[in-house]
C-alpha cells in the first residue's frame, strides 16, 4: 500500500491486465472492509481475463476466491467476527425476494450477482463487502482460507448428488473442482473414482480420497468404470468439466436410478436421445456456485487442512496477476491452483 491509497489489478480488456492506485474503498452500514491476502484463481477467471466468459466486461477487476483480515466493520453488524480476524469471504450477492431465493435458493438468483464477474472481486489490496458474507477461518493460513470458495462449489456439487456412505461416485475431471468434489465425497463414505487425461491431476486425485484413477488416454473409461463397479454402474456420476462429449457419456456410465451432476461450464450443446432420461429414470442436476453450504466447507477444508492446501501449486504477487492467469492456462499440468498473494499471505 503506498500512503492513502490502495493498488488493484483491472483487466482492461482481453489479455490485458495494469495495476491501478486509488482510493481504499468506504465501509457502509452491515459491510466490512477486508485487507485482501491471498486470492485463488480459477477456471472461470481465465476465460473472464480472454473475455471467452459469458459474463466477461471491461474494464473489471476480477477475483472471487479470497481470504483477509477484517479492517473495519460497519454499523448494525452483530455477528461474531471482529477487526484483526482472518476470514473467508462467500462472493455472491443475491436479491432475497425472487423465486430462486425463496426457496432457498439463492445460488439461482435471478439477479446474482458474482464478485470478479458482476462487480468488482478481490484482486486489490482492500475489498469491501456485506459483512454476512464473512465467515472466521481462524486456524487457517491465508492461502488455504482462500480456497474455501472453490471446496464450497464442490460440496454443493456432491450435495446435488444426494451423494452417501458407501455410494460409488465417478467424477469425471480433476482440476480442482473435481479434486474438491473428491474430497468432498470420500468425506461423506463414499467410494470414488476420477478420470482425467492428465496423470499429474490424478496423482492429486488418489491423495484426496479416490480409490480408483482412471487416465482417459491409456483406458477406456466405459470398461473400467464397468469392471469398478461390477457392472451396476456409478451411483452418482460427477461432471466437472464441461465436455459435452463427456456429459454424453455420463448416461451409459449412471447406474439404473443414478444421479448426474453437471458442475462443468460450457456454451457447448450436448445431443442425448431422449430414451436416455428414462431408460434408466436417471435423475440429471446442475449445480452452481453453493447454496447454504459455505460454513461446511469451512468445516471440511479444517479437518483436511494438508489435502486442501496441496492442491496450491504456484504463487503470484498482485503486480503479476495477468502473467498468473496467463501461467494458468498455458501449462494445465502444472498449474493445479494459482494463488495470488497480497501482505502477508500465512
Amino acid at each position: 500500500m503506498t500512503g492513502g491509497t490502495i493498488r488493484r489489478a483491472v483487466t482492461a480488456q482481453p489479455g490485458q491486465m495494469i495495476i491501478e492506485e486509488t482510493d481504499p474503498p468506504s465501509c457502509g452500514p452491515g459491510e466490512a472492509r477486508i485487507a485482501v491476502e491471498a486470492v485463488g484463481l480459477c477456471g472461470s477467471d481465465i476465460h473472464l481475463f480472454y473475455g471467452t466468459h459469458p459474463y466477461a466486461r471491461f474494464p473489471q477487476t476480477q477475483g472471487h476466491e479470497f481470504s483477509g483480515r477484517v479492517l473495519e466493520l460497519g454499523d448494525g453488524y452483530a455477528g461474531p467476527i471482529r477487526p484483526g480476524d482472518r476470514v473467508a469471504v462467500e462472493p455472491l450477492i443475491w436479491c432475497g425476494t425472487c423465486y430462486a431465493c425463496r426457496k432457498g435458493r439463492p445460488n439461482c438468483c435471478t439477479r446474482l450477482k458474482v464478485m470478479g464477474a458482476h462487480v468488482p472481486g478481490a484482486l486489490a489490496e482492500q475489498v469491501v463487502v456485506p459483512a454476512s458474507a464473512c465467515y472466521p477461518a481462524d486456524g487457517l493460513d491465508a492461502e488455504t482460507a482462500a480456497l474455501v470458495e472453490p471446496v464450497s462449489i464442490a460440496l454443493h456439487a456432491v450435495r446435488r448428488g444426494q451423494v452417501a456412505p458407501a455410494d460409488q461416485v465417478l467424477i469425471m475431471g480433476a482440476g480442482p473442482i473435481g479434486l474438491a468434489a473428491t474430497l468432498a465425497a470420500a468425506d461423506a463414505g463414499a467410494r470414488v473414482a476420477v478420470t482425467d487425461r492428465l496423470a499429474s491431476r490424478l496423482t492429486e486425485a488418489a491423495r484426496m480420497g479416490a480409490e480408483r484413477t482412471v487416465d482417459t488416454t491409456r483406458e477406456n473409461l466405459a470398461a473400467a468404470t464397468d469392471d469398478w463397479t461390477g457392472g451396476d454402474g456409478a451411483a452418482v456420476v460427477i461432471d466437472a468439466t464441461g465436455a459435452p462429449s463427456l456429459i454424453r457419456s455420463a448416461f451409459d456410465l449412471v447406474a439404473p436410478s443414478g444421479v448426474i451432476v453437471i458442475a462443468g461450464i460450457s456454451d457447448q450443446e450436448v445431443a442425448v436421445p431422449v430414451i436416455e432420461f428414462s431408460r434408466k429414470e436417471v435423475t440429471v442436476a446442475g449445480s452452481r456456485n453453493n447454496a447454504g453450504v459455505f460454513g461446511q466447507a469451512m468445516d471440511l477444508v479444517r479437518r483436511h487442512q494438508g489435502q486442501v492446501a496441496h492442491l496450491i501449486t504456484h504463487r503470484f504477487e498482485l503486480a503479476a496477476a495477468g502473467s498468473a492467469i496467463a501461467f494458468a492456462r498455458e501449462n494445465p499440468g502444472q498449474a493445479e491452483k494459482v494463488i495470488i498473494t497480497l501482505g502477508e499471505p500465512r
